[in-house]
């Protein structure tokens, strides 16, 4: 008969046991704001701390809750059209740097495979750190000097010399001289390149574009999502999910019709 009676155990025990629950609760519910702020304003004192978090904690509620709800909503809505036109010209013209780029092999023509662009860079121009998820970049001199950054390393290549960015490798390129250089450059598989620069150089040229910012900015949300790029500085489980939702919503808004001109 003893064996079938359950030890009441210590109250001590089962009462610290208790304390332990209730404190990792309140705690978890301080992750949720709308539940935080009600159980810590019910504690006593505690005064500077209950301003801290209903101030900070709001903003923090606030900011997560707006990523969530715009990832969220993007993900049922069609995804980016990376197409362009069939009749366009083979190059096209910045004209505030007076450089080109020309278009020697697009998806269209080799099924997806990669695309061959030829571009002019102006003295010093290039681009900033940031890497791509779905295609490799290889770059080859064809006229000058270029700065190649990948991966935290810098290597400069001449005419005639190659370098390679694979997929997620953090990289850059630079025109290494004062005076213009050109740049072969081919991305596996075929990728938004070709329209990404035809927008680019049309928004430039239209006074749209300067110092790497658009005057729209959902045109600056498409450009990245064409392109893929990624940015130095931010986490990738934070910005590429933003970055893609911003660009769908801009799609669904009809913010890309002003582009057509660029690629239609």
């Amino acid at each position: 008969m003893k064996d079938l009676l359950v030890p009441a155990g210590n109250p001590a025990q089962k009462a610290e046991m208790l304390l332990k629950t209730e404190k990792w609760r309140f705690l978890l519910s301080l992750l949720f704001y709308p539940v935080g702020i009600v159980r810590i304003w019910r504690v006593k004192g505690w005064l500077v701390a209950k301003w801290l978090y209903a101030i900070f904690g709001c903003v923090l509620f606030l900011v997560t809750a707006g990523y969530l709800s715009i990832v969220l909503f993007a993900a049922f809505l069609p995804p980016l059209d990376n197409s362009v036109g069939t009749n366009l010209q083979r190059t096209i013209y910045n004209t505030a740097g007076n450089y080109s780029a020309t278009f020697l092999k697009t998806g269209n023509e080799t099924n997806g495979a990669y695309e061959l662009v030829q571009v002019e860079l102006e003295p010093r121009g290039g681009n900033e750190w940031h890497y791509h998820k779905t295609f490799t970049e290889e770059f080859t001199v064809v006229e000058g000097q270029v700065r190649i950054g990948r991966n935290g390393s810098e290597i400069i290549i001449n005419k005639g010399q190659s370098a390679l960015a694979q997929r997620e490798d953090m990289h850059f390129f630079l025109n290494a001289r004062d005076e213009k250089s050109v740049l072969l450059v081919k991305t596996t598989p075929a990728s938004g390149l070709e329209k990404t620069l035809r927008v680019a150089y049309g928004l430039i040229n239209d006074g749209l574009l300067k110092d790497d910012m658009t005057k729209n900015p959902w045109h600056m949300a498409l450009l990245l999502g064409y392109s893929e790029t990624y940015l130095q500085g931010l986490p990738g489980w934070f910005q590429e999910p933003l970055i893609s939702a911003l660009a769908k919503i801009a799609q669904w808004r009809g913010e890309d019709q002003e582009l057509y001109k660029y690629y239609k």
